[in-house]
């Protein structure tokens, strides 16, 4: 059914595109008035790719920012809430230009709750200038409407979901502007459950067949606060404070079997179930404090923050035979985590008759300490630690960086150069392995990019960057993290950073965009599977392989087939081919890719706007691994009450509950195994969301930085 979609989309989008555009140019000049109050849908800004999002159509059915993400050129989200751009990048995600925070659950949280109604625009940085953070190898930054309108305003969202379970996601912003002063409170609240499930077919050395499943659903009672004060010091000068706390509170169940046969699945050979409780918290707390200035042409920020985030989880693991209902293994554990993040920034631009220079500088500092204790259940029914199992880790970071960029015009051409360089001394300590390692390192980032504007209505960019990517603290971990008593993950404290090489060029014409990317990344990290013939353990290794070649094109093409009907199709395809050192043999598999997401909007009698979303990617993988296809239809429907101030929307997501992330081993005589992982992304959603009070301001989101999202806050 999605190759049908697929296809049929595909050839009402070559078919109309033409049309289309002439019948938006005849459009404008019946209806100048309202075309000319909204931007283009999507269109090519000097380095970035910039979506519209308010007042355009297109995104009157999105629920919230999440669902706004899912539009975004090239952006794949995965079931876990995750980010991929291009197959293979991890954007950061900004606010207003500065960082946010990146990990797939709370980007999720924090999205829930950003109404789409927020949201003036999104822009894609798909090659990011030595300006930014080395670790950026793309940026997608949403602009939230802006308005000085003196007084107060609030806005409550409400979204309810139901699939298995239950879900719900509160929130109440609350924003009171004097001609000084700007007053900010976002309070949030969720409570329900939401679920996860694994499952993996094995085939073993001794050729009896293991199935896994795996179900957690995982109780929420979660809340979080926003709270910052904007001070106008003089005219374009202000300092802005924040405090912010989220506390995650969670009790979840984790219910696993282990189904194991003969080779020829007739005879059962064990059955084992596993029961784990565990109640994961977190505290998490940031101060920041930001001051921007502008005297004429010069323009100084300066920005100083630190978090604090405490992580405790208790779990209590059972194994037993489910046939006989003898108990084989019993765990216990304890889990501390804190993490400490220092940052410091200043940048400093100026513009002269000879272009404009940027140059700045920034400081972090970054500790982690981790300790996991196991605890197992003796022959004499006596609690004993266990020192196979348990690890002390520590981490710090110190991180000093400077660049230095140029920019100028020179009659159609946008030219721009720069260089970042950061120092990076760090210092791992296994405590209980009594394994320490130290790495000093410094890192010269350049890079170069050029725009000629052809015309009004075309623009061409070509840009080269050079990015690196540290190991975050979980890769670096090297603790056991169980997914079931035969399968664990481990992390290496040994890895090191990667450094990508990456081309793009960009190409605009109206609302159409292309964009190809290219490139290297050397070292690149990887988690890599071993097998154990005798205890048929397998677990999950990091390491760095040689390097990874990538290529990317990606079309947007939205338009208008009439009035009542508007499209957008974005059409991808990539290609990989990583070097992998493996048993002995060099694996360099090369795999391309396409896939395509399309929306179809239809604006109905009574103000009504019915939406279709479908997404479509062949079959994938890398070098070890074949990804089996996905796809999905999602719906949703959407009115506005009460002369604008009341919004509701109701989705069905995942229609025919087809997304589930599958892949298979290709070397089969090294591992036979096939694993899957669904999300519970079929689900029906309402939300509701209500504006009141006499200002229309919206208040600035907090601010995270590199450290922060490496860190998984």
């Amino acid at each position: 059914m999605a190759k049908v979609l697929s296809f049929f989309s595909f050839l009402v989008m070559i078919s109309l595109y033409t049309r289309a555009q002439d019948s938006t140019i005849k459009t404008r000049q019946l209806e100048a008035i309202e075309v000319n109050a909204t931007p283009p849908p999507v269109r090519q800004e000097a380095d970035r790719l910039v979506m519209t999002v308010a007042g355009n159509r297109l995104f009157r059915t999105a629920v919230n920012g999440f669902d706004v993400m899912k539009k975004v050129p090239g952006l794949e989200v995965g079931g876990d809430g995750a980010l991929l751009l291009y197959g293979r990048i991890t954007p950061a995600v900004f606010i207003d230009g500065k960082p946010v925070l990146m990990s797939p659950e709370a980007l999720q949280i924090y999205l829930a709750g950003l109404s789409s109604d927020m949201i003036a625009s999104v822009a894609l940085i798909n090659n990011p200038s030595s300006q930014y953070d080395a670790e950026y190898k793309a940026i997608i930054d949403i602009r939230l409407k802006q308005d000085m309108t003196l007084g107060w305003r609030g806005n409550i969202s409400s979204t309810l979901q139901r699939n298995a379970y239950t879900y719900s996601d509160n929130q109440l912003q609350l924003t009171y502007k004097t001609s000084k002063l700007t007053y900010t409170t976002r309070l949030g609240y969720t409570r329900g459950t939401t679920i996860y499930r694994y499952s993996a077919l094995q085939h073993l050395a001794s050729t009896d067949i293991m199935t896994t499943n795996t179900n957690v659903p995982t109780s929420n009672n979660n809340f979080s606060y926003q709270l910052g004060a904007d001070y106008d010091l003089k005219k374009n000068q202000h300092i802005e404070l924040q405090f912010r706390g989220y506390l995650i509170n969670r009790d979840a169940y984790a219910y696993n079997t282990l189904h194991t046969t003969d080779a020829t699945a007739q005879h059962l050979v064990f059955n084992t179930k596993t029961e784990n409780r565990y109640d994961p918290t977190q505290r998490n707390y940031l101060v920041n404090l930001n001051y921007a200035g502008q005297w004429g042409k010069t323009q100084l920020q300066l920005l100083g923050s630190f978090a604090q985030v405490n992580t405790r989880q208790q779990e209590d693991i059972q194994t037993s035979d489910i046939i006989s209902k003898t108990l084989q293994d019993y765990w216990k554990t304890a889990l501390q985590q804190n993490i400490r993040i220092r940052t410091v920034q200043a940048d400093l631009s100026r513009e002269t008759g000879y272009g404009t220079f940027h140059i700045g500088g920034k400081f972090a500092y970054t500790s982690t300490r981790n300790a996991i204790h196991y605890d197992t259940l003796n022959a004499a029914h006596l609690f004993v630690p266990d020192s196979g199992r348990s690890n002390n880790f520590h981490y710090d970071e110190y991180i000093s960086a400077g660049y230095l960029s140029y920019e100028r015009k020179l009659g159609k051409f946008d030219l721009a150069a720069g260089l970042r360089v950061e120092y990076t001394h760090s210092k791992a300590n296994s405590i209980t392995q009594q394994q320490v390692t130290i790495r000093n390192y410094l890192t010269w980032l350049p890079s170069i990019s050029a725009t000629y504007t052809i015309n009004e209505n075309q623009q061409l960019g070509l840009s080269f960057a050079r990015r690196i990517t540290r190991p975050n603290f979980t890769q670096l971990n090297p603790f056991r993290f169980y997914n079931s008593p035969l399968n664990y993950v481990v992390g290496n404290p040994y890895l090191l950073p990667s450094k990508t090489n990456t081309l793009a060029l960009t190409y605009s014409i109206r609302s159409f965009t292309f964009t190809l990317n290219a490139g290297r990344e050397t070292d690149a990290m990887l988690r890599y599977p071993e097998y154990d013939t005798v205890t048929n353990v397998l677990e999950y290794l990091g390491k760095n392989m040689p390097h990874k070649d990538f290529a990317n094109i990606t079309l947007s093409i939205p338009f208008t087939v009439t009035k009542w009907w508007r499209m957008q199709q974005n059409i991808s395809s990539d290609y990989r081919k990583e070097q992998i050192p493996y048993h002995g043999i060099t694996y360099a598999v090369g795999v391309t890719d396409f896939s395509i997401r399309g929306s179809q909007v239809f604006t109905l009698p009574r103000q009504f706007t019915f939406d279709v979303s479908y997404a479509y990617r062949s079959r994938s993988g890398f070098s070890l691994y074949i990804a089996k296809p996905l796809w999905n239809v999602d719906i949703g429907l959407q009115r506005t009450w009460l002369k604008g101030k009341l919004n509701t929307r109701i989705n069905y997501y995942d229609m025919f509950n087809s997304t589930a992330f599958a892949i298979i081993f290709r070397e089969k005589e090294i591992i036979n195994n096939q694993l899957s992982h669904w999300y519970g992304q079929q689900r029906v959603v309402l939300s509701l969301n209500y504006s009141f009070g006499k200002s229309t301001y919206k208040a600035k989101q907090v601010n995270k930085n590199e450290e922060e999202n490496r860190a998984g806050l």
